[in-house]
């Protein structure tokens, strides 16, 4: 398979970069975060190789995930020839790292996305909790955070939430932007200018940070607002944006999705926690049987198996779903969903969801 080949390629030369002069690791944890993600998509690709040739959809994601691949092996040698010739300094390589980290995060979105359509069982219930929270309560601005480990549906609950008719009519502006594990705050406020209509190709280019948080609290200052700040890592990102949210005592909320606790806690100043929980052994066959055969009749001698694959996802919807989602393009015979329950198992290690 070209893209598994390209993915081992690229895997070989960061090791090769890792050992030259050129390579000075700030940030050794982020290589660490790079090489999983890698090591990840080289296993998927290894191990539901008959999935990409049996269905279109899938080849078109390989041939991204085939082309992202020789993408960055071009930029490392274009770093490695850049600071051979240009003397760069270890902070350019850092941003290389950083560069690669955001790249396949979004390849990995791609894979990994609940479709809205999908039914995830026991949403309604949270979602009617999170509208509870943000418009029954105290009218000074609150902060939302919904927590739990990746897998579990934080950004298809806050994207129900956001598209939610009685919360489009409550707030008079709504604004989402992605922050990320590898935050850039020019980026979070240019995800907020441009959610709420007020960017321009001037300003994207043109403006500092600094200038952008202050065109955001003058775009919602005086205004109803609820703002989605979506994967959100550190309280260091908190502290970049939190001072360009006006509190006009009007009812404004923002919406946090977070996996670590501290982060959350950091935000809320006080407040509770919205703790997603996980889905049942019952629940995890339930969807999983209706990703697959879309609400329809299904062999049964593939329910033991499939109740299997369905324990095997840990109770996370966003493994459920796509592992449903390879099984609804592969034949329904039973060895062929036994081979899909030893491969879950190593998928599921890889820190790779939501």
């Amino acid at each position: 398979m070209v893209a598994y080949a390209a993915v081992t390629s690229l895997l070989q030369s960061l090791d090769q970069l890792s050992e030259t002069d050129h390579w000075i690791l700030y940030k050794k944890e982020q290589t660490k975060i790079l090489r999983e993600k890698l090591t990840f998509f080289q296993t998927f690709l290894e191990d539901f190789t008959n999935v990409f040739h049996e269905d279109k959809k899938m080849k078109h994601l390989e041939r991204m995930i085939q082309d992202t691949a020789h993408g960055m092996e071009d930029m490392i040698e274009s770093h490695v020839y850049d600071s051979s010739y240009e003397g760069q300094s270890g902070r350019n390589e850092e941003r290389l790292i950083r560069s690669f980290i955001k790249t396949w995060n979004m390849q990995l979105k791609k894979l990994f996305t609940l479709n809205q359509k999908d039914i995830i069982v026991g949403l309604d219930e949270e979602v009617l909790k999170i509208k509870d929270r943000l418009i029954v309560q105290s009218s000074r601005l609150e902060v939302v955070p919904i927590i739990e480990m990746g897998g579990i549906g934080k950004t298809t609950l806050a994207r129900r939430v956001y598209d939610d008719s009685l919360i489009t009519y409550h707030f008079y502006v709504r604004a989402w932007t992605n922050v990320s594990q590898e935050f850039d705050t020019r980026e979070i406020f240019l995800g907020i200018l441009r959610s709420i209509g007020v960017v321009n190709c001037e300003v994207e280019r043109n403006n500092t940070y600094e200038r952008l948080a202050e065109r955001v609290y003058r775009s919602l200052k005086g205004r109803k607002y609820l703002i989605v700040l979506d994967d959100m890592w550190s309280i260091e990102a908190w502290q970049h944006v939190r001072r360009s949210f006006p509190d006009d005592h009007n009812g404004s909320r923002i919406v946090l999705t977070t996996r670590p606790v501290d982060v959350a806690s950091c935000a809320c100043s006080g407040n509770s926690l919205h703790q997603m929980r996980f889905l049942s052994v019952e629940e995890s066959w339930t969807l999983l049987r209706d990703k697959v055969f879309e609400k329809g009749s299904y062999p049964p001698e593939l329910e033991k198996i499939g109740r299997y694959i369905g324990h095997q996802c840990q109770g996370l919807p966003l493994a459920v779903v796509a592992i449903g989602g390879l099984l609804s393009k592969m034949s329904k015979e039973t060895s062929s969903w036994e081979n899909v329950a030893e491969k879950v198992g190593s998928l599921m290690t890889s820190d790779t969801m939501d």
